[in-house]
């Protein structure tokens, strides 16, 4: 998969400077004309590196709680993150003008995706949740001017920007009247808001049909964010290293939980980055909603490859260490079976089968953590993610 340099160049650019390139009315770019392979362009790699922030956040805060209530808090803060990148995601997809405008909405998103990302641990405790609140608020409201600017600029798409304006207002609302609202309650309104605008997409099937997604564009972007998660877990790794003694146990737990990682990012970018969603509406929400626990599972992971390698000198991991990092790969490996599943035509059976026996194993060191070393599951996660893949190339190919 290659990473364009950005939008191909438009014939008001090939001219030299002028006001067009400062400033550019919206075109939907997945119209039926758009003949082009579309790639991420440089802005958006650049948006996406202030949600590291975020998810090193996350996952840091995962490792400080893993306690049952740490990992419901943990998903509770990641789906607002993920639904933050998600809207911008989407409208860049269809009317990215990468002018003065666009650009300086970008820069002011990052700016509240930033202040999200540093309160993550101050709502956690359950303090200064306003601060997060009105961040979010605020990444909604430019996200409507946004789609205000393009309902001005691309008649075709109205009916779209309509249901999507009218949902991210009342979402945005839904959010501010939090502020009135005393903890836990305060959490079910935000679960409210957030189950409203995550029903956007596939109440909107309809529409979609009519003002499509683009087949390269979006799953590009998926993989971009999915390896930035990855990412993560490396990062982990290096700075759980740091901060050990340098014994043999937490060496070796470095070496396998980078195994796993590595294992990780081969499955999806061997055999999942590079599709091209030809298929339909309803699929594309599917791909693009199974990247929510496959995204969740990976920052799990994450938070527990840290707790391995802080704790492989201990007679066991412990519970909740070992649902992040062999309950963090479960969830990624399901999800990998329902993106497939929606994004390659065939049976499915032999990957089907192999993920599932993949998981049997992970289950069973799931609940046999109490009585093995650290190392144990560790090496599991490690040994399975490598059998899989090499059966996958051996079984199935490069289908």
């Amino acid at each position: 998969m290659g990473i364009g340099v950005g939008l191909p160049p438009r014939p008001e650019e090939a001219a030299g400077p002028s006001v067009g390139v400062w400033f550019r009315p919206p075109r939907l770019r997945t119209a039926a004309g758009e003949a082009e392979r579309r790639h991420a362009t440089w802005l958006e790699l650049f948006f996406d590196v202030v949600f590291v922030v975020a998810i090193a956040e996350l996952s840091h805060q995962l490792v400080i709680d893993h306690s049952l209530y740490g990992f419901l808090r943990f998903a509770g803060l990641f789906i607002p993150v993920f639904v933050a990148w998600q809207g911008f995601m989407a409208y860049a997809d269809r009317f990215d003008t990468d002018d003065l405008a666009f650009r300086l909405a970008f820069f002011a998103a990052m700016l509240a995706i930033a202040a999200m990302a540093v309160l993550i641990g101050d709502v956690a405790r359950g303090q200064r949740s306003a601060g997060f609140i009105l961040a979010y608020v605020t990444l909604r409201s430019l996200m409507l001017a946004l789609y205000a600017r393009a309902w001005f600029s691309v008649p075709e798409a109205r009916p779209l920007i309509r249901f999507y304006g009218l949902g991210y207002a009342l979402g945005a609302g839904i959010w501010l009247s939090s502020l009135a609202v005393p903890a836990p309650a305060k959490y079910v309104v935000w679960a409210i808001a957030l189950t409203e605008e995550l029903s956007l997409p596939p109440l909107t099937t309809r529409l979609h049909r009519r003002i499509r997604t683009s087949a390269s564009h979006l799953p590009e972007r998926w993989a971009l964010f999915t390896l930035l998660v990855i990412a993560e877990s490396v990062v982990a790794v290096a700075l759980a290293t740091a901060g050990a003694r340098w014994q043999l146990a937490s060496a070796t737990a470095a070496v396998l939980g980078f195994a796993g990682v590595a294992g990780a990012w081969w499955l999806y970018f061997d055999r999942q980055a590079d599709v091209v969603l030809s298929g339909s509406t309803v699929s594309v929400v599917i791909y693009s909603y199974a990247h929510i626990p496959l995204l969740i599972g990976l920052a799990a992971m994450s938070a527990g490859v840290r707790l391995l390698i802080t704790n492989a000198s201990n007679p066991h991991l412990g519970l909740g260490a070992t649902v992040a990092l062999v309950g963090g790969v479960i969830l990624y490996l399901l999800s990998l079976i329902a993106t497939r599943t929606v994004t390659v035509s065939g049976s499915h059976r032999r990957g089907l089968a192999m993920k599932s026996a993949a998981i049997a194993v992970l289950l069973l060191l799931l609940l046999t953590q109490e009585a093995v070393s650290p190392l144990v599951p560790a090496a599991g996660v490690a040994l399975v993610l490598v059998a899989l893949i090499f059966s996958e190339r051996v079984l199935i190919g490069n289908v």
